[in-house]
């Protein structure tokens, strides 16, 4: 049993990111989001502000003073300002971008490409969600850049918004 329970706790670590061994789950999934950053880049950058869709994790929220409304499978920031998202979605507004939507899971994903009708997505996500929203931008054909977490877990992780800004803006020459 203990055995068993040591190995779901890697597991689930793994998942969350908290392993930091060389060649573990959070480092492949890295390079992953990496790699497919890296071939996104060009469709992403070619993409007007007005066509991007914003998704952000709903664990980037303050536990304790987030104001965001829950509806729909979604929060509704109120602007706060508890947290990053209230700036991130303020400077996707200023650019122009079709919508910043915090989302409860990735299974929305689908639905909101087809709603919005989006032709690019940036994602700010965990190793595994990030990976896995990828996934379903690319079934979708649409293409995503994703900005991940500095901090994974399921609850007040952390974003660096040079980071986030710098993907908000960026935009062929």
């Amino acid at each position: 049993m203990s055995q068993s329970t040591s190995d779901l706790e890697l597991l689930l670590a793994g998942l969350r990111g908290d392993d930091k061994e060389e060649g573990g789950l959070s480092e492949i999934l890295a390079a992953l989001i990496l790699k497919k950053n890296r071939e996104n880049t060009f469709r992403f950058l070619i993409t007007p502000y007005a066509e991007r869709v914003v998704l952000l994790p709903q664990c980037l929220r303050s536990t304790t003073a987030c104001q965001a409304e829950e509806r729909d499978g979604e929060y509704i920031c109120k602007g706060c300002g508890a947290c990053k998202i209230a700036e991130i979605t303020r400077r996707a507004n200023e650019l122009g971008y079709l919508g910043t939507r915090v989302l409860k899971g990735g299974s929305a994903i689908p639905r909101l490409i087809k709603e919005t009708q989006a032709k690019a997505v940036l994602g700010i996500a965990c190793p595994i969600e990030g990976a896995l929203g990828i996934m379903v931008c690319e079934h979708a054909g649409v293409p995503v850049f994703c900005v991940p977490l500095l901090r994974a877990g399921c609850a007040d992780t952390d974003v660096d918004l040079d980071d986030v800004r710098s993907a908000l803006e960026a935009m062929a020459s």
